[in-house]
């Protein structure tokens, strides 16, 4: 009997591990495309629940605007009670999707959750707190939409457009639109100037001493009541505003759109320069008078 040849069994050996790790390979392939495939049909019946969801949300979303309108809700309500409802279901429905169709495990959520707990609650501190103010804001209503309010620390002014979750979208005087968290809003004082967006206007002009008070008086009502912007019909008032050191300052005093404000603040001015100068009427300001010592009097 022959020795068997050592090269031949090394030969063997290799072809049979390389049989066996091709054999691997192809199981491992397989199961990844199985993997890959049904993951890939679940997040497509994920994504197909989700957008019908968010259309019937969607149809239902608009009867009930329509219901509260008619119901004569309050804008703020409604809109708040909107965006609630809407983000609420939203959420609701990714997290029962993710868990229904395994695309992740619900023992890994709460792990997740878990694990993150604390990022979590100081992250939502700000949520809270700026929800919490959205439901203050509308139960004690310190403002509407449609007010016309002053938020001093925050430097902002202007008509109030949407109050929702979380903000307040403010239209300013020159047109941009100023979000403000809402616990900015019941954190601090805030000035509601009138109601529907309307604003008090003001402007004030010094005559001297010696004009005649009732002769200017009667110019300043023609101007207040030629202005077509003010609401003269609302309030109107001409008045002496106080004694100065160089002048006696009269106002005049009315209400407007607040949209209309700075144009009619400028007419104002405009006009009142304009007629004080064709009817005479002159408009002190502060002047220096020098009294010079000639040599005879410090000789003197």
């Amino acid at each position: 009997m022959q020795p068997m040849n050592p090269l031949l069994l090394t030969d063997t050996i290799d072809v049979e591990e390389a049989k066996e790790s091709v054999s691997a390979l192809g199981t491992w392939l397989s199961n990844f495309t199985q993997t890959a495939l049904s993951f890939l049909v679940r997040l497509g019946i994920a994504i197909v629940i989700y957008l019908i969801v968010s259309k019937v949300l969607k149809k239902v979303l608009q009867h009930l605007t329509k219901w509260l309108e008619k119901k004569n809700t309050d804008p703020s309500v409604s809109h708040f009670m909107i965006a609630a409802i809407k983000y609420t279901v939203l959420v609701f429905t990714v997290v029962m999707i993710i868990v229904q169709l395994d695309i992740v495990e619900a023992s890994s959520i709460a792990a997740l959750i878990a694990s993150a707990g604390v990022a979590i609650s100081l992250a939502l501190q700000g949520v809270l707190s700026n929800l919490a103010g959205g439901i203050l804001i509308l139960i004690l209503r310190p403002f509407r939409e449609g007010d016309y309010i002053v938020v001093k620390d925050a430097d902002v002014e202007g008509t109030v457009e949407r109050i929702e979750i979380y903000y307040t979208t403010i239209r300013t005087l020159l047109g941009g639109t100023v979000s403000i968290p809402n616990s900015a809003l019941t954190g601090n004082a805030i000035s509601n100037v009138a109601h529907g967006g309307m604003k008090g206007i003001c402007v004030k002009v010094g005559i001297s001493y010696d004009a005649d008070i009732e002769q200017v008086k009667t110019i300043l009502w023609d101007i207040l009541k030629s202005e077509k912007r003010l609401d003269a019909a609302a309030y109107a008032k001409v008045c002496v505003e106080e004694l100065g050191d160089s002048a006696v300052v009269l106002s005049i005093r009315s209400i407007c759109r607040a949209e209309d404000y700075y144009e009619a603040y400028w007419a104002l001015n405009e006009t009142i320069r304009t007629r004080f100068q064709k009817e005479g009427i002159e408009i002190p300001y502060n002047q220096l008078d020098v009294h010079m010592i000639g040599p005879e009097k410090e000789k003197a």
